[in-house]
Formats: structure tokens, C-alpha cells, sequence
């Protein structure tokens, strides 16, 4: 038998990784020839120098911590080359935090001040009347992390995504805002490689996304249900109504998982308007061409 060609993918801890646990487990990657090691990052600046750095060759993170290392880190090759979902957020309030105007004036938990999904959550606020000076945000990592900040009582609210999110409202919290009320049009998760990599090794990135986007359809075919709800069991530790929930929210047709895992340029070019609304670059911003490169997908999905 032919040896496999080891791919080091990073990624959050969260349960939209679904598709990449289902094509690791029931043989995808390897049936590519992709031996497939994933390990879970701490937060998004972690995250997208293991992949610039070439210590992992793939990520799964924000489509704008892919703009703020391009934008941000000299020697940059970083771009994303799928879409895995739009956010699955939702702003979670702590107990006693159950509207907008309750988190005025409080500190609110976030993964990084200036890339990932901080500037849908500042966007929000600033809808609502905030002004800079009536919200501190506190950088703490990733989803994990700030779940776990929140149970503890440091911090007053934060995004979160499933299964964080059930899990917070079972020990008193509040769901304060969903991701498509802050943000419509919105690219949240990318695969993301560095491009001198992706140029090397085309024909490995090609077969990692064929894998994805097959693994994603299998996880939408309703025949294996069953057997998702195992995954979530086995790596996010979730039975009964927590993973049947979990399980909905991700194949939910409308905010959910990708179906065919295709990047969403208009959520991109959201993405970037948001990043120059705050001020972190330049308005207009570049187009989202600028950040991505479809051709690798295209090569994969025929």
C-alpha cells in the first residue's frame, strides 16, 4: 500500500469541524492518499502563524484573520481557498445579561482585538448607541476560552458558537444577538494555506478539499445522522438533546455548514468593509480577489 502524504491541519475546538473528523474517520482522506493530523489552536494569531510559519500546512479560521496577517505581517502568503460557514454565532450575555443595553459599560471577551469576528460584535454595539469608551474588549482566545471565562463570571458576554452556545444557556446565560442579526452577509470559517505551499503541493490541497466538501455532503445525508451524532459524541463530548441540537444547527440550509464548502466572496467583501469601517484599513477596501484563490476549489469540485 502506497504511504500517505502527511497534511497538519489546525483548527478551533468547535463543532462545525464535523466534515474533517467524518473524512479522517471513515477513510476519505486516506482513500486520497492525505494522512490527515488536526490539532486545535488556542486562538486566531496562534493559528495563522503556524500556517504562514509552515509548522501546519492548512488552517481553518476566519476569513479576516486570513486579511489582517495578509495586510498585517510582512511576507504574508496567506489566502483562503474554501468556505466551511457563514459564523454560527451568536452573542452570548452572561446571567443577568440578557439585552444589548445590559452589556454597556462592561468587559466583553474576545478571541483577538484586531482580526476574527470582533469587529461583527464591535459593529453590533456601535448599532446600538456605544460609544469606544462604553465597552472594554478583552482578548482571551479561542471559543473554548471564552466559554470558559464566561462561566467563571470574569467577563460579561462574548461569540460563541455550538456546541458553547446551548451549553451557556443550560447554566443560566442568555443569547443576546444570532450571527445573521449582526451580520447578513458575512464569510466567518476559511480553509486558508500559505500560497507557496499551495503552489507545491497543489495536487494534496486539491484532494484535502474534494475530501471536505465530500465529507460535508455525507454529513447532510440524512441516513447518517446516527453516525454524526457519534462524531460530536466522541470529539466534542456531546449526547442526547445537546448534540441533537448541535447536529441541527449545523446542517441548518440557511446558516449552518456549507453544503458544497464554496467560498462566499460577497461575505468577504462584508468582512472587509467591516475591518475599514473600524479603521483597521484602508476604505475602500482591496477586493476580496485580493485575499483568495478560488482555482484550487474549482480543480477539486469540477
Amino acid at each position: 500500500m502506497p504511504s500517505l502524504t502527511p497534511i497538519r491541519l489546525i483548527q478551533f475546538r468547535a463543532a462545525y469541524n464535523l466534515p474533517v473528523h467524518a473524512a479522517m474517520e471513515n477513510g476519505a482522506f486516506a482513500a486520497a492518499g492525505l494522512a490527515v493530523e488536526a490539532e486545535y489552536t488556542p486562538g486566531s494569531a496562534f493559528l495563522v502563524e503556524a500556517v504562514r510559519t509552515g509548522r501546519c500546512a492548512i488552517g481553518h479560521a476566519a476569513a479576516d484573520d486570513v486579511v489582517c496577517d495578509v495586510e498585517n505581517q510582512p511576507g504574508s502568503d496567506l489566502f483562503a481557498f474554501m468556505g466551511l460557514h457563514s459564523g454560527l454565532l451568536s452573542l452570548v450575555g452572561a446571567p443577568g445579561c440578557a439585552t444589548m443595553e445590559s452589556l454597556r459599560g462592561k468587559p466583553l471577551a474576545v478571541d483577538a482585538r484586531d482580526s476574527g469576528f470582533v469587529f461583527i460584535l464591535e459593529k453590533a454595539l456601535r448599532d446600538h448607541g456605544f460609544g469606544p469608551d462604553e465597552y472594554a474588549l478583552v482578548e482571551v482566545g479561542g471559543w473554548e476560552s471564552r466559554y470558559q471565562t464566561l462561566m467563571e463570571g470574569k467577563l460579561f458576554a462574548t461569540l460563541l458558537t455550538p456546541p458553547f452556545v446551548g451549553a451557556a444557556l443550560e447554566r443560566g446565560c442568555h443569547v443576546i444577538a444570532r450571527g445573521e442579526e449582526m451580520a447578513p452577509v458575512y464569510q466567518a470559517t476559511v480553509g486558508l494555506a500559505g500560497r507557496s505551499w499551495a503552489e507545491a503541493n497543489r495536487t494534496h490541497l486539491v484532494d484535502y478539499i474534494r475530501c471536505y466538501v465530500a465529507a460535508t455532503e455525507w454529513c447532510f445525508a440524512p441516513e447518517n445522522r446516527r453516525a454524526c451524532l457519534d462524531i460530536l459524541e466522541r470529539h466534542n463530548g456531546l449526547t442526547g438533546v445537546a448534540a441533537e441540537e448541535t447536529l441541527d444547527a449545523l446542517l441548518d440550509p440557511e446558516h449552518g455548514l456549507y453544503p458544497r464548502a464554496a467560498l462566499n466572496v460577497p461575505g468577504i467583501a462584508a468582512a472587509l468593509d467591516l475591518r475599514a469601517g473600524m479603521g483597521y484599513i484602508a476604505s475602500p477596501p482591496p477586493a476580496p480577489e485580493k485575499y483568495i484563490d478560488v482555482s484550487y476549489y474549482e480543480a477539486a469540485v469540477g
